[in-house]
Order: C-alpha cells, then sequence, then structure tokens
C-alpha cells in the first residue's frame, strides 16, 4: 500500500463517536496501572484508537547520532507510519517505516533519491509488531485501559504487565510507574530481525515528561528508547531520542 494512502487509512478507519473514559473501571487493575491511567486519562475523554505525532530528536546510525523531525499516525492493533527527515542539508535521508494490512517494510533514501536502506518481510513485521505495543502505551493509553479490551496482570508496587494486541499476536509491555502516577519506563521482548538468528530480545525505553492531547490524555512527551534496555548493554543498545512537539487528532 502506498504511504499515503496507509496514513490516511489509518487515521480514518476508526469509530466516529469513542465510547467516554469511565474511571471506576480501573478499581480492579495492579495498582501501578491504576495509577498511571487515572493520572493520564481524564474522566469522559473520549477513548481514541488513533493518535498522530510530530516529533523531533536523534537517531543512532551505526556509531553516528544524527538530529530528525517527523510525523507519526500509529492505531492501536492495526499499525503505523513514521516519516522523518534525518540530517541536514549535506546528509540528509528521507523514508518511512510501516506496519499494515499488507505487512511492513521500512525504506531510507539519501536526500530523496538514492535508496540506502529497505526492509521488509515476516521478521520486519514481527520487529515492527513490537514497537507498535511499545509506542500503544507511550503514546496511546485509551487503548490499554479495559474499557479498550486490555488485560492488566501485577508485576510489584512499582510494575504490571499490559498484553497489547498487534497483527503478529499480543505482546506483553511491562511498564514501571513511579509513586506519582508517571510512567518511568516501558519493557518488553522485542523481535530483533538483525540479530543472528533473528530472535526476541530485551528492548525498551525510559520516559520523560508528559504533553497532553487535545483530549487532555497525557502521553510521554521525551524518552530514549533501544535495544538491551535494563541490561549492561543499555548504553550500547539506545538509539533514539525523542520529544513530542504536537499531537492529534
Amino acid at each position: 500500500m502506498d504511504i499515503d494512502d496507509l496514513w490516511r487509512e489509518l487515521i480514518h478507519d476508526g469509530d466516529p463517536a469513542p465510547t467516554p473514559f469511565d474511571p471506576a473501571t480501573l478499581a480492579d487493575l495492579p495498582q501501578p496501572a491504576a495509577r498511571w491511567l487515572a493520572r493520564v486519562v481524564p474522566a469522559g475523554a473520549p477513548l481514541r484508537q488513533v493518535v498522530e505525532l510530530e516529533m523531533v530528536g536523534r537517531i543512532r546510525l551505526g556509531s553516528r547520532w544524527m538530529p530528525f523531525t517527523a510525523r507519526q499516525v500509529l492505531r492501536a492493533g492495526v499499525g503505523f507510519v513514521w516519516r522523518p527527515v534525518v540530517g541536514g542539508r549535506l546528509l540528509r535521508f528521507t523514508g518511512a517505516d510501516l506496519l499494515g494490512p499488507d505487512g511492513a517494510r521500512m525504506e531510507f533514501r539519501f536526500h530523496g533519491l538514492i535508496p540506502v536502506a529497505t526492509g521488509s518481510g515476516p521478521d520486519v513485521a514481527r520487529s515492527a509488531a513490537g514497537r507498535l505495543a511499545a509506542e500503544t502505551v507511550a503514546w496511546l493509553p485509551t487503548a490499554v485501559v479495559p474499557q479498550a479490551g486490555a488485560t492488566w496482570s501485577p508485576v510489584d508496587h512499582e510494575r504490571a504487565v499490559v498484553a497489547v494486541p498487534t497483527p503478529s499476536g499480543p505482546v506483553d509491555v511491562t511498564v514501571a510507574i513511579d509513586d506519582d502516577g508517571r510512567l518511568a519506563s516501558l519493557t518488553l521482548e522485542r523481535w530483533k530481525d538483525s540479530a543472528e538468528p533473528p530472535s526476541l530480545q530485551p528492548f525498551g525505553g525510559d520516559m520523560a515528561d508528559q504533553v497532553s492531547t487535545g483530549d487532555g490524555v497525557g502521553i510521554a512527551g521525551a524518552g530514549t528508547v533501544g535495544w538491551d534496555h535494563g541490561t549492561p548493554a543499555w548504553d550500547e543498545g539506545r538509539f533514539f531520542e525523542f520529544e513530542v512537539t504536537g499531537t492529534g487528532p
């Protein structure tokens, strides 16, 4: 599917009148999950299943960190399109990472002309499903409330696990929530298609700040994301730093 067509499909293929959030439905959740969702989803907020984002940040390509600006659309359980411009005037890459009904692919070009990175197939799709799960938690908390069908399991006072639906099946994401109800980090086992052989590997991110959507829903406003989160290899594994600068719809 064309990138623009998928973007439009993800935005518009949804419920025109989302259910309003009822805080009473959090009563049976593990304490960390209830603490977080009560903080970030206001009573009566529409439980939207799609979000659009604008962001800036840095991405590590090999040993080099490069700045980027990007737009993204994400629909819970279905897919996403991430459209960045990486680098500057002299060294610039454009393209997209996407996941949709036709699978997943990535394609980036040097100055929009020369292909420099492409990928598709089952391993790419499975890895993209892990990304979808992580970003659903970070940027679409309205999709992980009980009214949206989310199932949670307790871990301890700070952590709980949510099973996030994806096109490749549910992915368990562990959230760490501080005493004030802020999302501190998230972790999961994500398929790493570049591993030898491809396999599930620790993945996650440390979240900071909080920004609000037009509905008043709080989402992760900044963070650092990468492989080997929570392990001694985290410093080498992190590859993505972001700051959200705009949200929709």
